[in-house]
């Protein structure tokens, strides 16, 4: 009840207004009999005032009227307000669901077609010839294929070299004829020493020795040099392993020596033997041609892939392909808006479809990018993901310049 009135309470007011305002004059109409025509008459004045007073009342209770209007509109508003803003509080809550469920089918669409090409991808790997064994073959064709074009610019250089600056052809052919003479002289006392007596001490003394004998008697190596032809040492030298192995390999040796028991052990590197020419220009020489085949990156090791891969593309070609195709729809997706979340999920797949992969398969997907031409957009989505990571075996690396060139990617 007190609610009611608390809510109509204008139109209470109002209804009591006009209840008196109708009652007034019906009252003095009901009572005039009771009056003489004299005091009746009198009354005229006094009904007067009381209509002015009651079209007051009537005015006032229509004002009453309109407030009690305006409070309940006011209420009504306030409702829809409140109902308008429940409305936007459920749509809201249906727009949530529906962006988590859309977010949801979009997501299983991308997983089912991932799953679906990484599938493919081991169909594809099935195809392979030898399966497991197919990726070595390459990597071992590789290697071939670079050892060759090696082979081939060391001859191109030294040939230049011949009919260029014959003279310095001559320097460089006595520098290694004369250290190879002092290496094989150090080598073949070192081996006719009973392994039971050698001890670090004894080495050092066998290695003074010798390069005292070779100062000693070096007009004899020069004779001997000299006696040697020129053609005989340039094709000699051109297809030497070791001096071969010295532009190929960063750790290559030209002999060792070790006891039966192992404590002793001595190694002559090729790099020390270049090291210890007595001529610095056949070092600078032979320094170059390194950094040009080994340390550099270099068009020999493009070549030596592409003839690889134009030779094994009908296998290997699709293959590449697809592993190209599920990386870009990768990278394609936005998982989510926030960039760092769209980002962890990226790599969250990518790591997926690294698993898939052996370790030789990575490395030469590594060449792949690297050193062939068709690889260059693989390579251009794979720069900044670190792809690779640290799956790379260090000693499967064919040149010194991969990890620089992994780095790179990075």
């Amino acid at each position: 009840m007190k609610e009611w009135f608390k809510e109509n309470k204008w139109i209470f007011v109002g209804g009591i207004v006009i209840v008196a305002a109708i009652s007034t004059p019906l009252i003095l109409f009901i009572v005039r009999n009771h009056l003489d025509q004299k005091t009746f008459e009198a009354l005229g004045p006094v009904g007067d005032f009381f209509g002015g007073t009651t079209v007051g009342l009537l005015t006032l209770a229509s004002m009453l009227f309109v407030i009690a209007s305006i409070s309940m509109q006011k209420k009504q508003l306030d409702m829809q307000q409140d109902e308008l803003k429940m409305q936007r509080e459920e749509l809201a809550k249906t727009r949530e669901e529906f962006e988590l469920t859309n977010k949801t089918l979009t997501k299983q669409q991308f997983e089912s077609t991932f799953f679906n090409m990484i599938n493919l991808h081991h169909n594809l790997w099935k195809d392979l010839e030898v399966r497991r064994t197919f990726f070595e073959t390459i990597y071992g064709e590789l290697r071939f294929n670079y050892n060759n074009f090696v082979k081939k610019y060391w001859e191109s250089r030294l040939i230049s070299l011949k009919n260029e600056d014959p003279i310095a052809l001559k320097k460089f052919l006595r520098s290694i004829y004369l250290n190879n003479s002092k290496v094989k002289r150090f080598e073949t006392e070192l081996k006719n020493i009973n392994r039971s007596e050698i001890n670090q001490e004894l080495i050092r003394k066998l290695e003074s020795n010798n390069e005292e004998y070779f100062n000693d008697f070096s007009d004899k190596f020069n004779d001997e040099f000299e006696r040697r032809e020129i053609d005989d040492l340039f094709i000699e030298y051109m297809n030497n392993p070791y001096l071969l192995d010295y532009l190929l390999i960063e750790n290559s040796n030209r002999f060792y020596y070790y006891t039966f028991d192992g404590t002793i052990d001595y190694t002559l590197s090729n790099e020390r033997f270049i090291e210890d020419l007595n001529d610095e220009w056949t070092i600078s020489f032979m320094k170059q041609i390194r950094k040009e085949t080994l340390y550099e990156p270099s068009i020999l090791k493009r070549n030596a892939y592409e003839k690889l891969y134009n030779n094994k593309e009908e296998e290997i070609g699709h293959y590449y392909r697809n592993l190209y195709r599920i990386v870009k729809f990768i990278q394609d997706e936005n998982f989510s808006t926030d960039k760092i979340q769209n980002e962890k999920e990226q790599k969250k797949y990518r790591g997926i479809l690294r698993a898939q992969l052996s370790s030789m398969e990575l490395l030469m997907l590594f060449y792949n990018v690297v050193y062939s031409k068709k690889g260059e957009k693989f390579k251009e989505i794979l720069k900044g993901t670190n792809f690779f990571d640290d799956h790379l075996i260090e000693s499967k690396l064919l040149w010194a310049n991969d990890k620089e060139e992994l780095a790179a990617l990075k």
